[in-house]
């Protein structure tokens, strides 16, 4: 069995374009050091509350 976990990023819309609130490799690298994996990034920067949403899993208890 496995589980997973979600973590969003919000995406501030600037002049120059759009930037991420965190940098999401440093979120990915502290979710490595807890032993999850990264799966995949998924934006939705076309919704009025633009977000960039990592997904991680990892082996879950039995």
């Amino acid at each position: 069995m496995r589980e997973y976990s979600f973590v969003s990023i919000p995406i501030t819309r600037r002049r120059e374009g759009a930037a991420l609130e965190v940098d999401y490799r440093d979120v990915i690298r502290e979710r490595a050091e807890h032993g999850w994996e990264f799966v995949q990034a998924i934006p939705f920067d076309a919704h009025a509350d633009p977000r960039l949403d990592l997904v991680f899993t990892r082996k879950g208890p039995r």
